[in-house]
């Protein structure tokens, strides 16, 4: 009798330590946010010679991480001299827009990309 019992006790742990492992495999584990980063401009129509105010968020970057305006001339970005460090996930920079017309910017860090922001100059 006690051999029967030491058998289906043995058999039982062998299902229910299985049971736990596919439990717990089958438990997703939450996938880190891609980072992210949204612009602001303080105006979005300026004077030549203006300067702007650019502010936002920076999701899922370390504070610290650099982030830079860019402006897109001739259908390339092109990085501009204004850059900041993220604090708490937020940034703040500003730029004067030097020539008339309309100017599309954005904000980069590495591969993270905000959308863009359009500023009209006259």
């Amino acid at each position: 009798m006690n051999i029967r019992i030491a058998a289906v006790s043995l058999a039982t742990a062998a299902l229910v330590a299985g049971g736990a492992t596919a439990a717990n495999a089958a438990v997703p584990t939450a996938k880190a946010k891609a980072p992210a980063i949204t612009v602001s401009a303080s105006t979005t129509k300026a004077k030549t010679g203006q300067s702007i105010t650019f502010t936002g968020s920076a999701a899922g970057l370390k504070d610290g991480s650099k982030v830079t305006l860019q402006e897109k001339v001739n259908g390339k970005w092109v990085s501009l001299p204004a850059s900041t460090t993220v604090k708490k996930g937020t940034y703040k920079l500003s730029d004067k827009v030097k020539t008339k017309g309309t100017e599309t910017l954005r904000v980069v860090d590495g591969k993270t990309v905000s959308k863009t922001v359009t500023v009209s100059v006259r």
